[in-house]
């Protein structure tokens, strides 16, 4: 293993080293990209097409006055329809912010009881609706067939790319997880139950031989709770990234936050590291070391073995 030095809580890449796995995480990216099929687009967009067909129809009813608040309620019910129904906008209003410029959730019971609210979430987006998929809207004349056609295909499709990509994201942070569990199953580790709770003590974190997913510590989550040999625990986080850029909140942001809260929290009873699969950019892989945190690549998971194995002497 190439090393620049080491901490007691494992070893510390150098660049050099760092951009090699770098490349070919990268690689193995691009080859899954290149291999997957338009099955997922496919097997989305007739629910988009349906979900855009039904809301757009309803446009003339959703923005008459005085608001349909069952029309609404049974949109915000059901998520393809809330979907189209935010992406009529221009960009596309996401659930956290479309409730972060209203201030309150948005669900169905309040559109059938809160005139008022059903009111301001209507006007949000008769405001800020796509001027180029709904021309007819500025102009107050009737749609013509093909601009209702052009409309429902075009939010069909951006429903549909956003929903796929997000698939994507999480088929490959689900897949690293997957990686990590089978190798300590080999290990013959054993998984006990999460608790329910934020763990709050070392004293409910996994003994010698035993792991956990998912688990809060703290006020922050982590994917999967080692207990080491030397009664230590390592705590792993799966990252994946489609991109330098988005690399640099999956790692340097959110990893070395979380580690900095359970360093503070638990002390060096807690080790922090983090298994990378896809695209990241070698220097904020190695800043992130100075945390210190722990770098594993889902190419080369034997080092996560051998760091384990490790910790029996």
């Amino acid at each position: 293993m190439a090393m620049r030095g080491s901490y007691n809580c494992g070893q510390i890449w150098t660049l050099e080293k760092i951009a090699e796995d770098c490349m070919q995480s990268t690689k193995l990216f691009r080859l899954r990209r290149m291999n997957e099929p338009l099955g997922d687009y496919l097997a989305e967009f007739p629910s988009a097409q349906s979900a855009a067909d039904y809301v757009i129809d309803s446009l003339p009813s959703l923005f008459s006055y005085p608001t349909n608040q069952i029309l609404l309620a049974e949109i915000v019910s059901n998520p393809a329809f809330y979907t189209a129904f935010r992406y009529l906008a221009a960009p596309p209003i996401s659930v956290d912010d479309l409730e972060t410029v209203l201030c309150r959730s948005v669900s169905a019971t309040a559109m059938r009881t809160d005139l008022r609210f059903a009111e301001e979430v209507v006007d949000l987006i008769r405001q800020t609706i796509d001027p180029k998929r709904f021309p007819w809207l500025s102009t107050k004349t009737a749609a013509t067939s093909q601009e209702l056609h052009v409309a429902k295909v075009a939010t069909a499709v951006a429903a549909t790319i956003q929903r796929v990509q997000t698939k994507r994201r999480g088929d490959e942070k689900k897949d690293l997880e997957g990686s990590v569990v089978r190798l300590l199953d080999a290990l013959k580790f054993t998984r006990i139950p999460t608790p329910r709770t934020p763990i709050l003590s070392t004293e409910d974190l996994p003994r010698p031989g035993e792991y956990m997913t998912s688990a809060t510590l703290g006020n922050d989550n982590g994917d999967c709770v080692i207990g080491l040999y030397d009664r230590r625990r390592l705590v792993v986080e799966c990252k994946s990234s489609n991109s330098e850029i988005n690399s640099r909140k999956r790692l340097n942001k959110e990893v070395v936050k979380d580690a900095r809260n359970w360093d503070s929290q638990f002390g060096a009873q807690i080790l922090t590291a983090v298994a990378l699969r896809g695209v990241f950019k070698p220097n904020y892989v190695y800043e992130a070391q100075e945390t210190p945190i722990m770098i594993f690549w889902a190419h080369r998971l034997e080092d996560l073995e051998i760091f384990i194995e490790s910790t029996k002497s």
